[in-house]
């Protein structure tokens, strides 16, 4: 099918400036991973953007309550206008005089040129000032002059002002609040007429619509989202390792806080070779200097003899890793992990180690599966998309350790992990006979091949690390002897601390490899 494309003539909005596609992405890391795309998008349309370094841009919702609060001033002061217009007509009736001041005129003018407005406008005023207006109103005839009908007919031109024709503004804010409400998507933001909104609310909320709608285009348009199966949205490769890196960085940040004084970044044990290249020394780093490199930096700060060192000269040699790990990162995706909110913490720590490997043990491999009645293997990319199983029923953790342990037996030589996330018991597990028995409460048999599973790990020497979501007894009680019989441990982590729990977990369990 051919690309469709729609095209407008320059209105100025283009020059407005547009947050970058990485701030964007940044901004609606969690709505990424929490939903889709589109429900993303759309989201920040309606709701705004709040950008990595502060700034907000506010959203539709936001430009509709504008709108509406100019609509409630202004018909407050209308309708003081129309109290003293009353008070006039009253007046001029009993002294046998009808002259009307010039606001008052032109106001009864416009009443008259927009029987509409001024139905609506009369619905809510006392029945003494209805009274007075509609009689001097049946008088006159129902044509406002050429001014007025002029500021009425190009209400949606360039250059609109509507000082003198307060009806044709209120009506005009209701035409704009419609077209409001008439957007679906950032493409739609372009039949909102700029000069209304501008006339109306102000230049200031007219940049932030067009910077916030050229923004979420601009993202849009940037390479980061691609077409997946069918007509499905993705994030494309680069996106999801970005959105890894500000994880990544956020866990590292409450690390910090938490770990003051512990170097895990920065350390360069035995288990490391070094590579011939060199890079400025950093706090915290083994102290094998380039001396040749060292000095050449001091004698360029400083010549002389004798040659003065500075911290700053220091040049060290870069290490490799020549220890390597493999893992499996097991995800729980039954209902009850969708429902309360885990999937997405346990989303967060994938895309975190997932940046961890990458820019800190490259030579590490980690492998991902979800598991709910059945076991399946992940890739990182379907980690922004991935949702709980709708069509599963139960939790088979037996099966998950299973397929974790079957990925993990090709990658002897290597220190050998896995990682499960859950919130609750085994309810499945997989028979003989490959079908998959479901059971809730879980049955005695259940509970039996579960253990199974875990012996064989301890028994091929693959270290189990449970991530447990949950403070039930029996849960914990169930996580506690399935740790025992493998011989591993349990985390107990609550959503938000989830991620950085398991990054700490695995940079200490390196730390002992290296």
């Amino acid at each position: 099918m051919a690309a469709r494309y729609r095209y407008r003539s320059w209105d100025g909005a283009q020059a407005v400036e547009t947050l970058a596609p990485e701030a964007v992405l940044a901004a609606l890391s969690e709505q990424l991973l929490a939903g889709g795309i589109d429900q993303a998008l759309d989201r920040a349309l309606h709701r705004g953007l709040a950008a990595p370094d502060g700034e907000s841009l506010p959203g539709l919702d936001a430009l509709r309550a504008e709108t509406r609060a100019e609509r409630r001033t202004l018909e407050r002061a209308l309708d003081e206008a129309l109290r003293q217009l009353a008070a006039q007509l009253k007046a001029g009736s009993a002294g046998g005089s009808t002259d009307l001041d010039p606001a008052s005129r032109r106001l009864l003018e416009a009443l008259a040129a927009q029987p509409s407005a001024a139905a609506r406008l009369l619905a809510g005023v006392a029945a003494e000032t209805r009274a007075a207006i509609e009689a001097a109103l049946n008088q006159r005839p129902a044509t406002a002059s050429a001014g007025l009908e002029q500021l009425r007919d190009s209400s949606t031109g360039s250059g609109v002002r509507f000082d003198n024709d307060p009806l044709a503004a209120l009506a005009a804010l209701d035409r704009l609040e419609a077209d409001i409400r008439r957007v679906r998507g950032v493409e739609d933001v372009a039949e909102i007429d700029p000069e209304l909104v501008r006339a109306l609310l102000g230049d200031g909320a007219l940049e932030r619509l067009q910077r916030l709608a050229g923004s979420l285009g601009r993202f849009a348009g940037s390479g980061f989202i691609r077409a997946g199966a069918g007509a499905r949205k993705e994030l494309s490769a680069r996106a999801v390792q970005l959105l890894g890196e500000w994880l990544l960085t956020t866990v590292v940040q409450r690390l910090s806080e938490r770990l003051a004084g512990d170097h895990l970044a920065r350390a360069r044990p035995a288990g490391h070779e070094l590579t011939g290249a060199t890079r400025p020394y950093h706090f915290g780093d083994a102290l094998t200097l380039d001396l040749s490199r060292t000095v050449l930096q001091a004698l360029k700060r400083g010549p002389g003899v004798p040659v003065k060192l500075d911290a700053r000269d220091f040049a060290v040699f870069e290490r490799e890793e020549s220890s390597r790990a493999a893992t499996v990162l097991a995800i729980d995706v039954s209902r009850s992990m969708g429902e309360r909110g885990y999937l997405l913490a346990a989303k967060r720590l994938a895309l975190a180690l997932e940046a961890l490997l990458r820019e800190r043990f490259p030579r590490d491999e980690l492998m991902l599966l979800g598991f709910s009645e059945a076991a399946r293997r992940l890739t990182p990319a379907e980690l922004p998309n991935l949702t709980w199983d709708r069509y599963g029923f139960g939790t088979n953790i037996q099966d998950a350790l299973r397929l974790g342990r079957g990925l993990l037996a090709s990658q002897r030589g290597r220190q050998r992990n896995l990682i499960l996330i859950t919130d609750g018991e085994p309810t499945a597990h997989r028979e003989a006979s490959g079908a998959v028995r479901f059971s809730h409460p879980p049955t005695a048999e259940t509970l039996a091949a579960t253990y199974v599973e875990a012996e064989r790990l301890r028994r091929d020497g693959i270290g189990l690390a449970i991530c447990l979501l949950s403070e039930q007894r029996q849960v914990v009680r169930f996580a506690d002897e399935l740790a025992r019989r493998a011989a591993g441990e349990v985390l107990a982590a609550s959503p938000d601390d989830l991620a950085v729990v398991g990054v700490l977990r695995y940079g200490r369990t390196r730390r002992r490899l290296s």
